[in-house]
Order: C-alpha cells, then structure tokens, then sequence
C-alpha cells in the first residue's frame, strides 16, 4: 500500500477515534498468510482493554468500507502498543520524558565506557531538533540524531513488578 493512502486512512480515522478519546499511536498495513492486514494501534487515559478494540474495530471498518479507500480483501486488526510500544513523533518522545527506553542505531558508536555497540537503554531526558538525549544506565548523557536511529521502544523496568 502506497504512503499517500495510509496517509488517507489516517486523516479519516484519526479524528474518529479522537471523539471516542482515542489516540491513534500507528497504522501499517501488511501481508500475512491469511491476505492482507490493516493493523491500527490505539491508546487512551487508562490503557486500552479488549472491549475498546472491538468499538474501535467495528467503527473503523463501517468507515473504510464505505469510503473504499483500500480495494482488496483485508482483516484489521485493532490493538494497544503494549508495554514495548515504539516511539516515533516528538509527541511521544515528550509524552515519555523519564521513561526507560531502547535506543536502536542503524550504525554502531563508540561512547566513553561502552564497547562499540548500536543497542543502549536509558531514560529519556529530553527532545529537541530532531535529536533524542538519553541518560544511559551509567549516568552517561548521550545525544542521538534521529537520522541515526532505527528504532525506539519503551524498555519497563518488569523486574520491580515481581519483586513486591
């Protein structure tokens, strides 16, 4: 599916979602075994429960279907981003100001007392121009240039939830 239509999916659906208060957090539409699937990732105050991915399904394919927009046969699939979500938009870097995160380079870096590596975790300590500070585990601030980085998800701390 081409950009321009998942852009128009977008513009369809998120202010739909945004009047149920729903965030709309990503979209991508991809190949199984089964055909085709659209799967959209919602959020909301709270976190999103099964019954909110049933309301969410069943509107959004009420709309798709009668604005035609995707012309095969496709299943959606409506969930959370889960406790791993990825991060993409300044709004979700600013969103998660202090959290625990796994930065992914395209390209490994050396840093001062790390080996060379492309994997680092740590807490997000600010956002601007495109550029992404982290504070790793060892106290060390490290500035990543969005260009380089592949990819970004919330790292939870899960340990401390069994040890209570």
């Amino acid at each position: 599916m081409k950009k321009e239509t998942l852009d128009k999916i977008t513009e369809i659906i998120t202010p739909i979602l945004e009047s149920k208060g729903y965030e709309l957090v990503d979209i991508e539409y991809t190949p199984s075994p089964e055909g085709m699937i659209l799967r959209v990732y919602i959020d909301k105050d709270g976190g999103v429960k099964i019954r909110d991915c049933e309301i969410v399904s069943v509107a959004l394919s009420a709309i798709l279907n009668s604005n035609e927009i995707i012309e095969e046969d496709y299943t959606i699939e409506v969930s959370s981003p889960g406790i791993y979500r990825e991060l993409k938009r300044e709004k979700d870097f600013i969103k998660y100001l202090g959290h625990r995160v796994k930065v992914k380079l395209y390209s490994s870096v050396e840093i001062p007392n790390y080996e060379k590596q492309k994997v680092f975790f740590g807490k997000i300590k600010d956002f601007k121009n495109n550029t992404l500070w982290i504070i790793l585990d060892n106290n060390t601030e490290i500035a990543f240039d969005m260009k380089d980085v592949a990819k970004v998800n919330l790292e939870p701390d899960i340990s401390s939830l069994f040890n209570k």
